[in-house]
């Protein structure tokens, strides 16, 4: 019972003993054994404390860093080289501002240590941030052709005036050290001895230093948002006119080709199928019937490689003249002066020329209408003459079709030859019709050779004239659409200037 006793006592004395919530016993800060206010909790004269500030300032330094790091999306590549400038110095204000803010909060909150120790360390920081400052003013005036020279100079001022609050910064931390120093140095420091001693001046200083330095960034973060934002318009901008273009170009180009392959393709059927009627006979009981079959068939096909081998050719200089030559380099002037254009006029919002936001809302998609405009004119060109290389074609087809009407009489004697005959037949039968197709190779050799070849060769140089014309007729729509661009681009020039002004 006495061990009962002696053991509630123990816990009752313990409970007693252990610190109780709401325990109102302050702990020390700046390394100092008693509670000041002002540095870790408290304020003096509205000012807060230095955790409090030194906490928004980290806080801000954070807003700096997510805004830049839209940045490093950006899709065009001159607007990504032109912004680096810009987001070098930023990412070096936050990595340079973050040890010195966070290393005071920390030093704002310790019990113990040597206190000179903690402020060499931030005034290393706040060193190696006053000497970056000259190579941020060097970085921000190369960045004149992106921001203009206004947003360069407010951006180069606000640097300035945050190197000088981290300045005296530095020199708050050389005022009140001493006295800081005095109090760790008292052997039985009472609160009240620490009250005395307290640089409460300095600290009220400190925490005014670190409470401009938030208001300036806080009045800086909408106008670096403002350059930011309309940097990333710009680059939208500018990647959306580069898809428009391509994708019309890439189309222009199929379009012209399959218009002229499909004359060859239409005529490669109709000769194909001719060949297909002495297949039949391919595997004839008789091995001089199927001999002279494939003999004819041989015959056949040489002519159909030869037309269409022909009609390849021509599709082929027909798309070198209409397409890469004229028309390629038009698209390709379109794209480079209507980029040009828009480039002039992105940077005028991100430099902020007055009256740059609403002449680029007001005329935006006009830059878009360009390249459509030129484009619609260019395949027009290309399909007219398609058009009219299509009648031309009809033409030339008919007088193709006497060489079909030529291979067509040829298969005609092979089918004439082996007429009623079938697997039953007599040897006398197959034997005679032997002698019938031998007779029609040897005319399909005159034909072939003589007829047949003498109206492919007419047929070619025929084609070869039309498609002279054809480049001239070309040539001319092609001038015509580079001088519309020409007169679509001064017109809209000329309205951006006349907004701009």
């Amino acid at each position: 019972m006495k061990k009962y006793h002696r053991f509630l006592a123990c816990v009752v004395l313990s409970i007693v003993t252990l610190p109780q919530p709401g325990d109102t016993n302050p702990r020390p800060d700046f390394a100092v054994p008693a509670r000041m206010t002002g540095v870790a909790s408290g304020s003096l004269d509205s000012t807060g404390n230095v955790v409090q500030n030194t906490n928004r300032v980290l806080n801000l330094l954070d807003q700096f860093q997510s805004i830049t790091e839209t940045l490093y999306g950006l899709q065009t590549p001159d607007l990504y080289r032109l912004a680096t400038g810009f987001r070098l110095v930023l990412d070096s204000l936050v990595e340079s501002g973050s040890p010195i803010f966070q290393g005071l909060s920390n030093a704002a909150r310790l019990s113990s240590g040597n206190i000179t120790t903690v402020f060499d360390g931030i005034r290393q920081s706040i060193n190696a941030t006053i000497a970056l400052n000259e190579l941020h003013q060097a970085a921000i005036n190369g960045t004149s052709m992106l921001l203009g020279m206004a947003g360069v100079q407010n951006i180069s001022t606000v640097l300035d005036q945050l190197v000088r609050n981290v300045a005296e910064l530095g020199g708050t931390l050389d005022e009140i050290e001493p006295a800081l120093v005095e109090i760790q140095q008292l052997v039985r420091p009472s609160q009240a001895l620490v009250d005395s001693r307290y640089p409460r001046d300095g600290i009220r200083k400190l925490n005014g230093i670190l409470l401009e330095y938030v208001n300036i960034g806080r009045s800086t973060v909408p106008q670096i948002n403002a350059v930011v934002n309309r940097i990333r318009m710009m680059d939208g901008f500018i990647a959306r006119l580069a898809s428009v273009t391509s994708g019309l170009r890439n189309y222009l180009n199929g379009t012209l080709q399959t218009a002229l392959r499909t004359i060859r393709t239409n005529f490669n059927v109709t000769v194909t199928t001719t060949t297909r009627k002495l297949k039949q006979f391919f595997l004839d009981d008789l091995e001089s019937v199927q001999l002279e079959a494939r003999n004819a068939s041989g015959l056949l096909v040489k002519r159909l490689t030869n037309v269409t081998q022909s009609l390849d050719e021509l599709a082929n200089n027909a798309t070198v003249v209409m397409e890469r030559h004229e028309t390629e380099w038009v698209m390709n002037r379109t794209i480079a002066v209507v980029t040009e254009l828009a480039w002039r006029m992105a940077l005028s919002v991100t430099s902020s020329v007055p009256g740059a936001d609403s002449c680029f809302a007001k005329f935006n998609y006009e830059f878009d209408k360009i390249p459509q405009l030129i484009y619609a004119s260019l395949v027009s060109c290309g399909q007219g003459e398609v058009r009219t290389l299509q009648s031309v074609a009809n033409a030339l087809v008919g007088y193709l079709g006497v060489v079909q009407a030529q291979l067509d009489s040829e298969a005609n004697q092979y089918n004439q030859c082996l007429s009623g005959l079938v697997p039953g037949s007599s040897d006398a039968l197959k034997l005679q019709r032997a002698v019938c197709l031998r007779g029609a190779e040897r005319l399909s050799v005159i034909w072939g050779d003589v007829v047949v070849d003498n109206q492919l060769q007419a047929f070619e140089e025929l084609v070869r004239d039309e498609v002279g014309y054809s480049a001239a007729r070309h040539h001319q729509c092609v001038r015509a659409s580079d001088q519309l661009l020409f007169a679509e681009v001064q017109r809209l020039w000329s309205a951006i200037g006349g907004c701009l002004n």
